[in-house]
C-alpha cells in the first residue's frame, strides 16, 4: 500500500464516494492513554479537497492512493 502524500488523488476505504486530492497532512493527538516510557500517540489526518469543493478531514489509515503524481 502506498503512503498518502500531499497532492495524491485518494479514495476512502469505507466510503467510496469520498474521493479527492490531499491538500495537507497534519498530526493530532489520538487521545489514547500514554504508556510509561512511550511517546504520545498521534494520528495522521489528511485534508482532502473533494470534487464539489468541500474540504474533508480523514485519517490517512482510512485512505488509499488512486493515482500517484509523477512529478515527485
Amino acid at each position: 500500500m502506498a503512503q498518502v502524500r500531499q497532492g495524491d488523488m485518494v479514495r476512502a476505504f469505507l466510503d467510496a464516494n469520498l474521493t479527492g486530492i490531499v491538500e495537507s497532512i497534519s498530526y493530532e493527538n489520538s487521545g489514547e492513554t500514554l504508556m510509561v516510557g512511550g511517546v504520545p500517540p498521534t494520528v495522521a489526518v489528511a485534508s482532502i479537497r473533494c470534487a464539489d469543493g468541500s474540504l474533508r478531514r480523514v485519517r490517512t489509515t482510512e485512505l488509499y492512493v488512486e493515482t500517484q503524481q509523477l512529478s515527485r
